[in-house]
């Protein structure tokens, strides 16, 4: 069974479509990460393709005017979709800072999530409902086990039989976000 042009990915006896896909991801991300809590104004979760040298510079320049905390989710497309990378734009003093390459973590209990960025910055980060908070030191425990955990959990979420996702709940859930 094929959904337009690509493949999709195959959810029980379903096939998901690339935006389909990204939905299911992108609300699980928001999940991992705020628990039972919303989203309110402050925050923005978008998704897309890797983004370009020019493409930062906007959404940079988007999240300083708009004075929103940006969280974009990176996706690969084609017959084998995945989250391929996480990229944050923080607008503060009228400056925006951008982390790139960051991955999500999740403890061993299995607390809401964080955000890991590059090995080289300090700290991690928080989803907060309202903004994306800084905290000045690493998880205290492994960080590559965090991260296959969370990969792990997002995989389950996302493959969850019980779960529909259909054109409709995409079109809505992509113009929500």
């Amino acid at each position: 069974m094929e959904n337009g042009p690509d493949t999709g990915m195959k959810q029980g006896d379903r096939m998901m479509t690339n935006p389909t896909f990204e939905a299911a991801v992108t609300r699980a991300v928001i999940k991992l990460l705020l628990g039972t809590r919303k989203l309110k104004p402050g925050v923005v979760i978008s998704g897309g393709d890797p983004l370009g040298t020019d493409d930062k510079i906007e959404l940079g320049r988007y999240a300083v005017k708009s004075d929103d905390d940006v969280l974009h989710l990176e996706y690969r497309t084609g017959p084998d979709p995945a989250l391929t990378g996480i990229a944050m734009f923080l607008p503060r003093d009228g400056r925006c800072h951008i982390q790139t390459g960051c991955r999500l973590w999740l403890s061993k209990a299995g607390n809401r999530g964080l955000i890991v960025p590059q090995a080289h910055v300090r700290g991690h980060f928080r989803l907060a409902p309202r903004e994306i908070v800084h905290i000045d030191r690493k998880p205290a425990e492994n960080l590559n086990e965090g991260v296959e955990r969370a990969s792990a959990w997002l995989t389950r979420q996302v493959m969850r039989p019980d779960v529909v996702y259909d054109a409709a709940q995409c079109t809505l859930w992509q113009q929500a976000a």
